[in-house]
C-alpha cells in the first residue's frame, strides 16, 4: 500500500466520522431547532447588512470595511449582493447539515458580529 493510498483511506475515514457526527447532531431535536433559529437569524441579519450597506454606499456615507467584500464589489459591481447572499445560504446549509455545539457557537458569534455591523451601518446612514 502506498502513502497516497493510506492518506486517501484516512481522509475517507475522517469524512465518514464527520458525517456520522453530523447525523447524530441532526437527530438531536434541540440542536436542530437551535441550528434552524441561528440560520434564520443569520440570513435576516445578513439581508439587513446588504440593505444597510447599499443605503450607505448610495448616500456616500461610507465605504465597505470588509476587504473581501470590497474586492467582490469592485469585481462584480452589483453582483456582489447575489454573491454575498449565496455565501450566506451555503453557510446556512452547513449550520443545518452539522448542528454541532461548536458549529452553532461559531455561527452565533458570526450572527452577533454581523448584527453589530448592521447596527453600525444604520448608525452611519442616520437611521439610528
Amino acid at each position: 500500500m502506498t502513502a497516497a493510498t493510506t492518506t486517501t483511506k484516512n481522509v475517507w475515514q475522517r469524512w465518514k466520522r464527520i458525517a456520522h457526527h453530523a447525523r447524530d447532531a441532526r437527530n438531536d431535536r434541540a440542536l436542530f431547532i437551535a441550528s434552524a433559529i441561528i440560520a434564520i437569524l443569520y440570513n435576516v441579519i445578513g439581508a439587513l447588512d446588504v440593505m444597510s450597506t447599499l443605503a450607505g454606499l448610495q448616500m456616500q456615507a461610507g465605504t465597505e470595511a470588509n476587504p473581501f467584500l470590497r474586492v467582490l464589489m469592485e469585481s462584480l459591481h452589483n453582483g456582489w449582493v447575489l454573491a454575498k447572499l449565496g455565501l450566506q445560504l451555503i453557510a446556512s446549509a452547513m449550520i443545518l447539515w452539522f448542528p454541532h455545539r461548536l458549529v452553532l457557537g461559531m455561527f452565533s458569534v458570526a450572527v452577533l458580529l454581523t448584527a453589530i455591523t448592521v447596527w453600525n451601518n444604520f448608525h452611519v446612514i442616520g437611521v439610528l
